[in-house]
């Protein structure tokens, strides 16, 4: 073989080892931008149900968010489905330009619906007395119906204040929660009113509570309660 021939040789060897390259960096570039579209359309999905869930609730957004996101979400579909078949010599900028805006709305948005489910989570929590709770219960008490009530309203608290972003039915259960603790706070206070509740808890304490408590309308409540034989007197 000719020294010429071994040149011409070397030379399309690089030639395909550069066409080789090129097309595993831009099948590269393809799959990455493939995984991007994917998680924006997941995105997507999830903060359209978060609008919704929030405009239930009369929370202010834009008229015209809902159909862009509509909109978009319909686009990155269809750019999912043709990215398999983009050519390798196609020039990428146009692909990242899009895929770049779609991520900045989405951004955006997201934005949006993270804070005004922010302020929804913000409304006021009725206060629960859970140590009264548990000190009735002490006292012997049927309070544990109540108990269960405030300790699921709580949990679902938690789960949803963990939530970047509402799903579908939270706003219903935002509300049914702060409804339950509204209901067991005046369960208890139907049950055992403040001056009642102070006696009950000081007979508790080490110190006890002054015989003086003991009112006639303390007595009745007592009573009423079935626990008036429990409380003893002690002299000091």
């Amino acid at each position: 073989m000719t020294l010429i021939e071994q040149v011409q040789r070397l030379r399309v060897a690089a030639v395909a080892a550069h066409d080789e390259d090129k097309i595993n960096r831009r099948t590269g570039e393809l799959a990455g931008q493939a995984e991007r579209v994917e998680t924006l359309i997941e995105t997507v999905q999830r903060l359209r149900r978060g609008v919704a869930e929030l405009r239930a609730a009369h929370a202010a957004f834009d008229a015209d968010l809902g159909p862009q996101a509509a909109q978009l979400a319909a686009d990155l579909h269809v750019l999912a489905e043709t990215l398999p078949s983009q050519d390798a010599d196609t020039p990428p900028q146009a692909l990242k330009a899009h895929v770049k805006a779609a991520d900045g709305f989405v951004k955006g948005l997201r934005e949006s619906v993270e804070q005004a489910w922010t302020a929804e989570r913000n409304r006021e929590v009725p206060v629960i007395n859970e140590d009264l709770v548990a000190t009735l219960s002490k006292s012997g008490i049927d309070v544990e119906e109540i108990r269960i009530k405030i300790e699921k309203a709580h949990g679902v608290l938690n789960v949803l204040k963990n939530r970047a972003v509402p799903e579908t039915g939270d706003i219903a259960r935002l509300a049914a929660a702060l409804e339950s603790l509204q209901a067991c706070g005046k369960q208890i206070t139907a049950l055992v009113d403040p001056v009642l509740a102070r006696v009950i808890t000081g007979a508790l304490e080490a110190a006890g509570t002054p015989l003086n408590s003991f009112t006639p309308e303390v007595l009745a409540g007592l009573s009423r309660l079935g626990i008036l034989d429990r409380f003893r007197v002690r002299l000091r």
